[in-house]
Parts: structure tokens; C-alpha cells; sequence
């Protein structure tokens, strides 16, 4: 592939071992990977600085040649669409995005616009998210798109009651078609 892809894991330390194994898995496809490491994992905070990390985000993505793909789990995926609606991005330079485990609730409760967000978000993306996610169903998001939240993004039910999304196989074909 002659795209870059950035990864924005989920809000945990833990992730870092998902963003690695996904880097590796998806490393011989694109032109670079880039894993985006956030500040609280290094200062004991317990959740991400929303601002500085689109800061970074926003850097990476100018030091970037070409296009990119963006693979997001759960709050990175929250950075994303703010990336997006805020141009700190600039959407026309992404070719698509993969979002595994959208935290909807989370993002209210933390501030988050996620709905004014949503609203204007257009860049081609699916949305993969199990059935039993204990953040958010799949049903869930499913009643979250007929309301006219989340509606631009293509939702992919998996099998799963957890929140890990660790079958890069299963994310392949969205990632590389």
C-alpha cells in the first residue's frame, strides 16, 4: 500500500501492547506506522489530555507524505473524530479510518461532543464493535445510528463481550481494501 497508517489506541497503558501487535500485523502494507503513545501513561494520570494528544496527532499527521489510514480503539477513536471536526486534521488526507470499540458514553461523561460531532464527521469509515461490548453493544450503537448519531459510519458486528478487539485478522480487509 503507498498510504501511512496511524494508530490511536485506547485510553489504558495496556493498549500499547494492542497498538504494537497491531503495528506489526499491519506493518508490511503501509508505507509507515505510526503508533500514537499518550502523555498519562508516563505521569500516572488516569485519562488521556484530549488537547495535548491533538497536538501530537496533528503533528504526526503533518509529518506524514500522502494519505493515511487511521485504526482507533475506543478513546483514540474519540481523538480521531475530534482530529476530524476540529481540522487539526485535514479529512481530505485520510483515506479512511477503522474505529474498533466506540466508547459513546464514556465521551459524554467526560465532556466529550461526540454527538456535535458525529453530525458533520464525513470521512469514509467503519465502525467495528461486538455484540456484548460491555462499553458499548453493537445494538447499542446500532440505536445510537437510528437516531442520527454515528449514521456516516459503516457499524461491523462482531462476536465478543469484551472491549479488546485483538483479531487484526478480522480488521484486514476494512484496514486494506
Amino acid at each position: 500500500m503507498n498510504s501511512n497508517l496511524i494508530i490511536l489506541p485506547g485510553n489504558s497503558p495496556t493498549n500499547k501492547v494492542w497498538a504494537e501487535k497491531a503495528r506489526d500485523f499491519f506493518a508490511p502494507h503501509f508505507k509507515s506506522v505510526s503508533i500514537q503513545c499518550y502523555d498519562h501513561w508516563q505521569n500516572s494520570s488516569e485519562s488521556i489530555d484530549m488537547n495535548s494528544e491533538l497536538g501530537k496527532l496533528s503533528d504526526t499527521a503533518k509529518s506524514l507524505q500522502g494519505q493515511f489510514v487511521i485504526l482507533a480503539k475506543s478513546v483514540g477513536t474519540v481523538l480521531a473524530m475530534y482530529a476530524v471536526h476540529s481540522k487539526s486534521i485535514d479529512p481530505s488526507r485520510i483515506s479512511k479510518c477503522v474505529f474498533v470499540g466506540l466508547p459513546p458514553n464514556w465521551a459524554r461523561t467526560n465532556g466529550f461532543d461526540i454527538d456535535g460531532w458525529s453530525v458533520d464527521y464525513s470521512v469514509p469509515t467503519t465502525l467495528i464493535q461486538n455484540d456484548h461490548d460491555p462499553v458499548a453493544s453493537a445494538e447499542e450503537i446500532r440505536k445510537e445510528q437510528a437516531s442520527g448519531r454515528f449514521s456516516s459510519m459503516k457499524l461491523v458486528e462482531t462476536v465478543g463481550s469484551d472491549h479488546e478487539y485483538a483479531n487484526f485478522d478480522e480488521m484486514e480487509r476494512y484496514i486494506l481494501d
